[in-house]
């Protein structure tokens, strides 16, 4: 198998993109897991968690965590399916065209759920 590493040919930054994610997705998804489910009065309401979702903080925050987690996971799938497609270019278009339709898909229903949320 052949990669191409030659300066220029934009994978240093995608590489870079995903440790980048990897490293801050650590101290979010324990920062999510903490307010969610250990910082809590043990009795969970949907009132108590809309109250918290529909400021601006915690939507500006779920949309980063939703762009980080989009960003890392497609990109460790592509970057997975690139070891078996080096020799199908046109196998290859078409999964990395599903993958950002995918992507775009499932970006937009996020920020369908999260920006008009409202209790």
């Amino acid at each position: 198998m052949t990669v191409n590493r030659a300066r220029g040919s934009g994978g240093f930054w995608w590489w870079l993109m995903q440790r980048v994610t990897g490293i801050i997705l650590l101290p979010i998804l324990l920062a999510h897991y903490v307010v969610t489910h250990l910082h809590t009065d043990h009795y969970v309401s949907y009132d108590k968690i809309a109250a918290r979702v529909q400021t601006p903080t915690w939507k500006f925050l779920n949309i980063a965590f939703l762009t980080i987690v989009l960003l890392h996971g497609l990109y460790g799938v592509w970057n997975v399916l690139l070891d078996y497609l080096s020799k199908r270019p046109v196998l290859r278009a078409v999964l990395y065209s599903l993958i950002v339709t995918l992507g775009l898909a499932l970006y937009v229903l996020g920020l369908v759920t999260i920006v008009p949320f409202s209790a």
